[in-house]
């Protein structure tokens, strides 16, 4: 099946999905995407800053905060919890929660209902940086989604909730379609080993 071409200068559309087609055009889509990279850029600075001013790395500052909240809905939160809720593998989770078990930010302990899950809390002393931070987080966040109404603001819910599933499949979507990882043929290139120390 040929590539649909745009009208102007004949390149090939980035979708084929007519409902994310304007007039026939992909310029709305390409815009979107754009946009969307540039507001992801700003949460993860926004993130890393904030992640900064109470010692953490915007990954940790992310997890601390989850647990704090989550914390607060549930008694026995777990690893694989906490990873659905942010979208991220168990392994990575569990690494990044052991940092701040180590720093006593978090504690983890064996949940009685089964041995081989743990549950999770932040300490008192997570607790009072997080409420210390409260005082600059909370106009950040303010500021970073100014102008959303109310009913924009739960629009933008819903069709996150739709879109945030949709990255995995789509990555396995790009390799069945070019195996290898290239278009051109070339081998893929690979970092070069570390040097043995």
């Amino acid at each position: 099946m040929p590539v649909k071409q745009t009208a102007s200068r004949g390149l090939p559309l980035t979708v084929s999905d007519k409902s994310l087609l304007v007039g026939g055009s992909d310029r709305e889509f390409r815009t979107l995407v754009h946009d969307m990279l540039a507001f992801a850029s700003s949460i993860q600075d926004v993130r890393n800053r904030l992640g900064q001013l109470i010692g953490l790395s915007g990954t940790q500052y992310t997890i601390l905060m989850a647990i704090a909240r989550l914390g607060e809905e549930s008694s026995d939160l777990g690893i694989n919890q906490l990873a659905d809720h942010l979208h991220l593998s168990g392994a990575f989770v569990t690494i990044e929660v052991n940092k701040l078990v180590a720093a006593g930010l978090v504690t983890k302990l064996p949940n009685p209902d089964d041995r081989r899950r743990v549950m999770l809390a932040v300490t008192e002393a997570a607790r009072q940086r997080v409420l210390e931070l409260a005082r600059v987080q909370s106009p950040a966040n303010d500021a970073l989604f100014a102008g959303l109404s109310a009913t924009e603001f739960r629009s933008l819910l819903a069709v996150m909730g739709k879109l945030v599933r949709n990255g995995e499949p789509t990555l396995h979507l790009i390799e069945y379609l070019a195996p290898g990882g290239r278009l051109d043929g070339a081998t893929p290139r690979r970092a070069p080993k570390a040097a043995a120390g």
